[in-house]
């Protein structure tokens, strides 16, 4: 009955190395000679089996790289599943990619993590992005490092030092709004976005921060806090055209991604209005579909797909040394210009802001 109630955990406290380690020696994965004597030591005396028929036996092992993405119909995350995978290949490993319904908590992740034993994890999304729980997202997180190679993708957590890689989310508004600004707007909304995760709460500070600093109309109104799809750029677009007089109308808003943007466009054809001679429209992430909007999407591109692939190769980097990896790493974004933010008519005056 002993094996029934030994675990990997235990092997690995035995032998006195990480449970990655323990992992890498029962798949056949690489080892220094002294740990994978230690382990198969500890296998001996401790009577232990893997469990067969578990999801561990049947993607996990020394060339699986597991990635747990968010709102994977999400442009963003999609590329940077693409990114992610492609390096995996170049590098000769397998990429698994796990789903989770919205709202799944980050233990469930963990759990299910630890019981497949992949060689390392890339992590990115609402594994790391909820405010809400940051606690229990920093206890995870330490759970995992001791078992595997771990990379995440998005803010740093105070009080975890791993491999993470990220774009400055606030950066995105930063520089939509200065570019706003510098065309004569200063009656610009904000749509998108909920406060259960962090690049949210981010961005909302920046732009009450950039709305002070470029001297915007400072209105709690303009902000429309609907969600992160086109549903919801539609919904945050149609309450702040009913909340406002046509005077009061926003002469630019920034759409917290470029779905919500879409919905933003349509809502505000909908309504009657162009842009950008009405209204102005900036998105983020660049996604695919930004430049063939009517008008073509400005949008900030967070470069998703080189974030894929870079965590990717650090985390095989990680895996080759035998050892974690703590570095953090800020991409720099780009504002892409196209016509719906107003470029092309020129800086101009909206009269009384």
């Amino acid at each position: 009955m002993r094996d029934k109630a030994t675990s990997i955990h235990d092997v690995a406290q035995r032998a006195g190395v990480s449970i990655a380690t323990v992992s890498r020696v029962l798949s056949g994965g690489s080892a220094s000679p002294e740990a994978r004597q230690k382990v198969e030591q500890a296998v001996r005396e401790l009577a232990y089996r893997p469990t067969q028929g578990k999801t561990g036996a049947r993607i996990g092992g020394s060339r699986s790289l597991v990635f747990v993405f968010s709102a994977q119909t999400s442009p963003y995350y999609a590329a940077m599943c693409q990114g992610a995978t492609a390096e995996a290949a170049r590098s000769g490993y397998r990429a698994v990619l796990l789903s989770y319904p919205e709202g799944t908590g980050c233990e469930t992740v963990t759990n299910d993590l630890l019981e497949i034993q992949p060689a390392g994890a890339l992590l990115a999304g609402f594994a790391v992005e909820s405010a809400a729980s940051q606690d229990t997202t920093r206890a995870c997180l330490r759970r995992l490092q001791q078992a595997m190679p771990l990379v995440a993708i998005g803010p740093p957590i105070e009080g975890i030092e791993c491999a993470r890689l990220s774009s400055d989310p606030s950066q995105c508004v930063r520089k939509s709004m200065a570019h706003l600004a510098m065309l004569g707007h200063r009656r610009i909304a904000f749509v998108g976005g909920d406060r259960s995760a962090r690049f949210s709460v981010i961005r909302e500070n920046a732009y009450y921060e950039e709305v002070r600093r470029l001297n915007c109309v400072e209105d709690p109104s303009y902000v429309m806090l609907t969600g992160c799809d086109a549903p919801a750029g539609e919904l945050g677009a149609s309450i702040l055209l009913g909340n406002h007089r046509a005077k009061d109308y926003p002469t630019a808003i920034f759409a917290i991604n470029d779905t919500v943007a879409l919905g933003v466009s349509r809502q505000l054809r909908r309504a009657g209005l162009r842009i950008p001679e009405d209204i102005a429209l900036v998105g983020c992430d660049n996604a695919f579909f930004a430049p063939f909007m009517t008008p073509s999407l400005t949008t900030v591109d967070l470069h998703p797909y080189e974030h894929g692939r870079s965590a990717v190769a650090e985390l095989v980097m990680s895996i080759n040394a035998g050892q974690p990896i703590s570095f953090n790493q800020s991409y720099e974004s780009s504002l892409i210009v196209r016509e719906s933010c107003g470029a092309a008519l020129g800086v101009r005056d909206f009269g009384q802001q």
